[in-house]
């Protein structure tokens, strides 16, 4: 949900500056990009781009073609070679409403990424890159989400109020970061499914799991201290404690899992209220 609303943002609000070529100077390549991309062909989109910026010298035109091979690499769900992408045109010679456009998509598509630590330095970048001018707002919700996603809460939070306090509101919004989620510690949750066979799974709210793992864990040590009565020691190792073993090594690492799946829905419920609070406010 935070990838699309992301996209449908920039979609709708990104470009400020108006920069395609007219239709006469595009040529029929750029109208046959432009059709194949309404049409969802976004791959064969992104070639008819690619061939307008090295069959043109126009900087208009190659300025239009990066961000048309942008827009159909992101539908295409290519984040990483969409950013990759813009590196190698960021050195040209554009304009510098292009030159903003670029390095505003490089931001969000290293943020849709998953590339949070390169989402701040990007950021932090912007006021050198373009002539002391500070970042747009949305970078700056991008950087407070990705702070959210490393967990350097103190430093989200600083950005967060920051962020607020320049809007100058008259009712300042409710606080989130004085409720930061609390999140399960994995080291933790492997630690207990170690030594106590489903604690782990019963830390992160998983009883059920930690029954079932205590119970065929149970049952190996069961049948592996049945048979070594009966004098089946084979029976014993190769059933008894292997099938403990093995459930074992399993439910410790299902217990790291779990942890890590519980944190992750935390993580995104978080960051959905707080980006949803912050682009209301800058709607206003």
């Amino acid at each position: 949900m935070t990838c699309i609303s992301l996209c449908a943002i920039f979609l709708t609000k990104a470009q400020t500056v108006d920069l395609r070529p007219t239709a006469d100077v595009a040529g029929p390549v750029f109208a046959h990009a432009d059709s194949l991309y309404r049409a969802g062909s976004y791959f064969e989109a992104s070639i008819a781009y690619e061939r307008v910026l090295f069959e043109n010298t126009d900087r208009g035109q190659q300025l239009e073609a990066v961000l048309g091979k942008t827009r159909c690499l992101k539908m295409l769900g290519s984040y990483d070679q969409a950013r990759t992408f813009l590196e190698s045109w960021q050195g040209l010679p554009f304009p510098d409403s292009g030159l903003t456009e670029i390095h505003y998509q490089q931001v969000l598509c290293t943020y849709l990424g998953g590339h949070f630590e390169e989402v701040l330095s990007l950021v932090d970048r912007w006021p050198y890159t373009h002539a002391g001018k500070s970042p747009a707002p949305f970078l700056i919700v991008l950087k407070i989400l990705s702070l959210n996603e490393l967990q350097r809460w103190k430093e989200a939070a600083e950005t967060y109020r920051s962020f607020i306090a320049q809007m100058h509101l008259a009712a300042p919004p409710p606080d989130l970061y004085a409720h930061i989620p609390h999140l399960k510690d994995v080291n933790k949750a492997q630690w207990l499914s170690q030594f106590i066979p489903g604690a782990g799974q019963f830390y992160v709210g998983k009883p059920l799991d930690g029954v079932i793992s205590l119970v065929v864990q149970a049952a190996g040590v069961y049948f592996a201290v049945l048979s070594f009565e009966q004098h089946y020691y084979i029976s014993a190792w190769l059933i008894g404690a292997a099938l403990f073993g093995a459930f074992h090594l399993g439910g410790v690492r299902r217990a790291e899992v779990l942890a890590l799946e519980y944190n992750r829905k935390k993580m995104l419920l978080f960051n959905e209220q707080v980006r949803e609070q912050l682009l209301a406010l800058m709607r206003q």
